[in-house]
C-alpha cells in the first residue's frame, strides 16, 4: 500500500507548464509609470521606460524619444524622412514565472517585434490599442530577459510606425497541478504491477 501511495503521489506531482501569451488591458497606469501589479498578480520588478527611472538600453539605427517622460518611443518618422529600426532591451534582477511588455498605442503606432530571453513570442500592431500589458506566462523561474524590436511598418490607418514602451514586469502567476493524459496511464501500469506483486505475495503465503 505504501508503494502504491508512493507512486500515486510521484505522478499527481507532475505538472504541465504550457506558455501562454496574451494582451490584457493595463489595469492602474500610474502617473510615475510604476505599476504595481498584473491581472492580479504582484509585480515583483519594475524595469520602468519613462519617467522615475529608465531601465531598457535602446540600440539600432532608428530614432528615439520620451527620455525620461512617462514612455520610451522606438520610432520610424517615415513623414519627415527618418526610417529606420530601434531596439530596446531590458534584465530583470528578479526571478519570476511570467512577464509583462506594458504598452502604450495610439493612431502613431505601427508592428513590432517581442521577445523573452531571446525567443520571438509575436509581432504585433501597436495601432491605437491604448494602455496594454502583452503577459508571456508559464516560463521557466528564472530572471528573464526582455526585447523590443520596431520594424519601422505600419498598416495604412497609422501614421507612422511608432512603438511606445511603458515598462516591463517580472511576476509570478500561481501554477496548477495538471496530471500529463500519459501520467495516468503510468498510474494504471503502476496499479498493475502492485496489484501482481500482491496477489503473488498471497499464493505464495497460501502455499505455505
Amino acid at each position: 500500500m505504501a508503494q502504491l501511495l508512493a507512486i500515486a503521489l510521484l505522478l499527481i506531482s507532475f505538472q504541465v507548464s504550457a506558455l501562454a501569451i496574451d494582451w490584457i488591458p493595463l489595469e492602474t497606469p500610474e502617473n510615475n509609470g510604476n505599476i504595481s501589479s498584473i491581472d492580479g498578480n504582484p509585480v515583483l520588478d519594475y524595469n520602468n521606460a519613462g519617467r522615475g527611472g529608465i531601465d531598457w538600453h535602446v540600440s539600432g539605427i532608428g530614432p528615439t524619444g520620451g527620455l525620461g517622460l512617462r514612455e520610451l518611443w522606438l520610432y520610424d518618422d517615415s513623414a519627415a524622412g527618418i526610417p529606420g529600426t530601434s531596439v530596446a532591451t531590458t534584465l530583470f534582477s528578479v526571478i519570476s514565472n511570467s512577464v509583462g511588455f506594458v504598452m502604450a498605442g495610439d493612431h502613431n503606432d505601427g508592428l513590432a517585434q517581442f521577445f523573452v530571453d531571446d525567443i520571438n513570442v509575436g509581432t504585433y500592431d501597436l495601432f491605437q490599442t491604448g494602455h496594454r500589458v502583452l503577459v508571456i506566462s508559464g516560463l521557466t523561474s528564472i530572471a528573464h530577459s526582455l526585447r523590443i524590436v520596431q520594424l519601422g511598418q505600419h498598416n495604412p490607418n497609422s501614421a507612422k510606425g511608432d512603438v511606445a514602451i511603458i515598462g516591463g514586469a517580472a511576476f509570478n502567476v500561481p501554477i496548477v497541478a495538471v496530471p500529463e493524459p500519459g501520467a495516468y496511464l503510468m498510474l494504471l501500469a503502476g496499479l498493475g504491477v502492485i496489484g501482481l506483486q500482491i496477489r503473488s505475495r498471497r499464493r505464495a503465503a497460501i502455499r505455505r
